[in-house]
């Protein structure tokens, strides 16, 4: 499915199309043909800190376009004191295939991740880049050459996405709810232990979860998964 997001293409080190649901067997790590939105599922879930976090286009990179899930998927808060996804058992790499992945609980009775969907400015994403901590170690691996997480505090993935509601209905090419689209997630492979909050992270986290239950994700949701760690 292809999308026309009007995105100037990312400088691309990632040539191969991948596909935690088209190509079971190869590493959501590594890069899909470009273009790919950004999952965002913790702090950033919040527009308002899209905006102030993107400052080349903020006005492109902080707009929701859609919101989406990650079946299978489970939303902690790790040791860190911030948000974390955890991908299912065939997905899983290094410490995630260890005892202390059992010890994270099921996200919810839908047994999915939700999040927020945006087209990232490339100037944008690497500024995003920052923010989270990526491994430029191991995003400078290659395409073929998937890398696990080293140094940095979170890890490029690109797999896809569950759509469940577009919020952009000027969106060139668009599918319906249901269909799969490609998607960066950021992923901390090593920290998946359970941990409170840290206090400063609490209230970002409840203004993301207001504007994202504005936007569309079910308070249902996050009354099961996000409140277990994010008190009001």
């Amino acid at each position: 499915m292809h999308i026309n997001i009007n995105l100037t293409d990312p400088p691309s080190e990632t040539t191969l199309p991948v596909s935690a649901t088209t190509c079971p067997d190869s590493s959501p790590r590594t890069g899909p043909n470009p273009p790919y939105l950004y999952f965002a599922y913790g702090s950033n879930l919040s527009p308002t800190q899209m905006k102030i976090r993107c400052t080349v286009n903020p006005s492109h990179s902080g707009k929701p376009l859609a919101i989406a899930t990650l079946p299978k998927w489970r939303w902690l808060i790790c040791e860190a004191g911030y948000a974390n996804v955890l991908p299912p058992k065939g997905l899983r790499v290094g410490t995630q295939k260890s005892e202390i992945a059992e010890k994270v609980p099921v996200s919810g009775s839908e047994d999915a991740v939700y999040g927020v969907l945006y087209a990232m400015d490339p100037a944008d994403e690497t500024i995003l880049d920052g923010y989270e901590g990526v491994d430029r170690d191991a995003e400078e691996a290659g395409v073929g050459i998937p890398r696990e997480q080293g140094e940095g505090d979170y890890n490029k993935w690109y797999l896809d996405a569950t759509i469940v509601e577009w919020l952009d209905d000027g969106l060139e090419g668009k599918g319906s709810s249901g269909e799969q689209v490609s998607v960066l997630v950021y992923v901390d492979e090593e920290r998946i232990r359970l941990g409170p909050p840290k206090e400063e992270y609490i209230g970002r986290m409840n203004r993301a979860i207001r504007e994202s239950v504005a936007l569309g994700v079910s308070e249902k949701w996050v009354d099961e998964v996000m409140r277990r760690f994010i008190p009001k």
